[in-house]
């Protein structure tokens, strides 16, 4: 939708979103032809999807077919089916997995992006074991920053759902799919988390809601920041988060605040900042610019800035943190520098403040010089 205004353009994609959902339709041009052998075994058997290879006019495609695990409520799943998809069509990012469009045929659902060929990111360093992982998790980062700038949540963030591209680029894809196969209202109610595999990267309010004073165990913002970490942790020691338990010894790990242990490959900068981001409550996690700001620095061996937070992350019953737009970044002036996350390229403005807010510790203020300079 070129020359549209960004918040015009949020206002028409809310409405297709909403018409699509309500209609259980989709564009016509989001509805594409391929040819697949579905008769052969899939290549890949995600959590929610099972994955063919095919061919969309002359070039190679996957196929995602949707695995539900129940048709007792069709309907609702081609609604949620309509939305995601309309929704994914629209994203147009370096570090996000472009949708050519979609298949629909009576109970059987698929959603057609281009063929990585080189697999996920897990996959990718397996193969290529000196490959730059902090390379590849700052497009990670990037990536999600961008899609909570579209008013999206992730939901099912790990790395077999984020692929690399030709350029060994890493792209994001299947947000939206535990939405479209579970009730948003209560995913546990579902079987889909521990039969999707997706245990091992959920937050402990995911698990619990209740016991940190929310309503609802959906996925949101600051679910996705601690799914990052976990990320950031199979992509560097290469083993899957708690590797050495089942899934539902996972669960109980997790509601006791254990977390994974480190690996040699760790270095100790990066994860001081990982283990903060496994905080058991939503509220205590930084944000993901923290976390992408401190894998630059390591990554650069740079001196990082240090980092606080803003007020505005404060998260209520119906969207935890909605409102996770602003970080303030203390750059040794005599201010404070507020970021505008939803948009990272936005210019940046001083903002007077002569002592911490009081929302902020400063004994335990998150300072990234002390966290994400590479040890020497």
């Amino acid at each position: 939708m070129p020359g549209l205004t960004l918040w015009t353009r949020k206002r028409y994609l809310k409405l297709l979103y909403r018409t699509c959902g309500h209609h259980k339709l989709v564009p016509a041009t989001l509805k594409i032809p391929i040819c697949y052998d579905r008769t052969s075994h899939a290549l890949y058997k995600g959590g929610f999807a099972d994955v063919w290879k095919g061919e969309h006019r002359g070039r190679d495609v996957a196929v995602k077919v949707i695995r539900m695990y129940s048709t007792s409520d069709l309907k609702k799943v081609v609604g949620r089916f309509c939305k995601e998809v309309v929704t994914w069509k629209f994203l147009r990012h370096p570090n996000v997995l472009p949708l050519l469009g979609v298949t629909m045929s009576e109970a059987q659902f698929a959603m057609i992006p281009d063929w990585m060929t080189n697999g996920n990111i897990n996959d990718f360093v397996k193969a290529y074991p000196d490959v730059d992982r902090l390379g590849l998790l700052v497009g990670v980062a990037e990536g999600l920053i961008y899609i909570h700038g579209q008013e999206m949540i992730h939901g099912d963030l790990k790395g077999a759902n984020i692929l690399i591209d030709q350029t060994s680029n890493a792209r994001l894809a299947d947000f939206g799919l535990l939405t479209i196969i579970s009730d948003p209202a209560n995913f546990l109610s579902s079987s889909s988390y521990t039969q999707g595999g997706t245990a091992r990267w959920m937050s402990p309010e995911l698990i619990d809601p209740q016991r940190f004073g929310f309503k609802k165990n959906r996925p949101t913002r600051s679910s996705d920041r601690y799914a990052l970490e976990m990320v950031i942790y199979e992509t560097i020691s290469g083993d899957l988060p708690f590797h050495e338990h089942a899934d539902l010894t996972v669960f109980m790990k997790v509601m006791e605040g254990k977390h994974p242990t480190r690996g040699v490959r760790f270095p100790e900068s990066l994860w001081k900042m990982v283990e903060l981001c496994w905080s058991s409550h939503p509220k205590n996690r930084p944000s993901i610019g923290d976390v992408l700001r401190c894998l630059e620095m390591v990554s650069n061996t740079s001196e990082p800035p240090s980092i606080g937070v803003d007020e505005e992350m404060e998260e209520n019953d119906d969207d935890w943190d909605s409102a996770n737009g602003h970080l303030f970044v203390h750059n040794g002036m005599s201010g404070v520098e507020s970021l505008d996350l939803s948009n990272p390229a936005s210019s940046h403005s001083i903002v007077s403040i002569t002592s911490p807010p009081s929302y902020i510790d400063a004994s335990n203020e998150v300072n990234v010089n002390s966290l994400c300079r590479e040890e020497t």
